[in-house]
């Protein structure tokens, strides 16, 4: 059974757009991205060949998360459902097209670039919008901007946005997924390069991942120990300490842990970008998970794997951002 479009969305990270004039191509394209860890696209209804590219997908490859984009019409977003469509992309707000698809249950990301067409969204209770074109519209500080009286709502950038400028967007939590034409260039398609979408995907989910050292944590006996282990930090290398519910942080580079946890010496924290982000791709990767740490409102943010590695276990975190 498929995941919810939506959560798929969000674990992969990255929306990549279809536009193939040859409905041939797409199950290849599509399974070039899957392949470099993007199960998912999302078919532009920009050619008259468009509906039966995404059939092909949907009936070729039916582990894939497959959408209609450019979807202007409730009757377009028909079109789109009985040829296999799992969601509904629009360059804008419809009233009657988001009507259409939440009757049907099709999960539907409309485009929103002001706060006019925000709060329409919002009042069909939609909380994630295509904002389109980023880079026109005014890119990651206008998403920022749009924000503020919006505090629920969620973006997928697309337009203008590439691999050298896609990091600030995947760093911000107001970002639910990074969309474009970038991941499937029309001259990778004209060529048939498969390998080179395929390598553009894995570069992709590289950086939406963002991986890079966050910590050190260090199991201590006490509480004294753990206050003792962060004061010798501060008093060599400046690192100021702070006192959390379980350890003592010296800076963000080292953690006391006021008693032993997980891992023989202590454990390891990988930061990354997004740790719902990092699950879905590492779990893909056939790594499992023992434990999981939740903030007050029930958001995951630490998670530890089964492996440990030179006696230290190893956990995923925010990067604080």
């Amino acid at each position: 059974m498929k995941t919810n479009a939506m959560e798929m969305i969000e674990k992969v990270g990255l929306l990549p757009l279809v536009n193939a004039s040859d409905p041939s191509k797409a199950v290849p394209i599509a399974k070039a991205l899957a392949d470099g860890g993007i199960a998912i696209v999302e078919v532009t209804l920009r050619n008259k060949t468009a509906l039966e590219s995404l059939a092909n997908i949907h009936r070729e490859l039916p582990d894939l998360v497959v959408g209609a984009g450019t979807v202007t019409s409730p009757e377009q977003a028909s079109l789109a459902l009985e040829a296999g469509a799992d969601f509904i992309v629009s360059p804008g707000i419809n009233p009657a097209t988001i009507k259409f698809c939440q009757e049907k249950g099709l999960a539907i990301v409309p485009g929103a670039a002001t706060a006019t067409e925000l709060e329409l969204g919002v009042s069909f209770g939609l909380d994630v919008f295509k904002f389109f074109p980023a880079d026109i519209a005014g890119g990651l500080p206008a998403i920022k901007a749009l924000r503020g009286p919006f505090g629920n709502v969620r973006f997928v950038p697309t337009g203008g946005i590439s691999l050298a400028n896609m990091k600030p967007y995947v760093e911000d939590p107001a970002i639910f997924a990074i969309g474009g034409s970038f991941l499937t260039p029309q001259d990778a398609i004209a060529s048939s390069d498969w390998a080179a979408i395929t390598k553009i995907a894995e570069r992709a989910v590289e950086i939406s991942l963002g991986f890079a050292m966050g910590h050190v944590g260090i199991n201590c006996n006490s509480v004294d120990e753990a206050n003792s282990t962060v004061c010798w930090f501060n008093d060599r290398f400046g690192l100021k300490p702070r006192e959390i519910d379980i350890s003592f942080f010296a800076g963000a580079a080292v953690e006391a842990m006021k008693k032993p946890s997980f891992g023989e010496h202590g454990h390891i924290g990988i930061a990354c970008n997004s740790i719902t982000r990092a699950l879905y791709h590492l779990e893909r990767k056939g790594l499992t998970f023992r434990f999981f740490k939740e903030n007050p409102e029930g958001k995951i943010i630490a998670a530890y794997l089964e492996e440990e590695v030179g006696g230290f276990a190893v956990h995923l975190c925010g990067n604080g951002k």
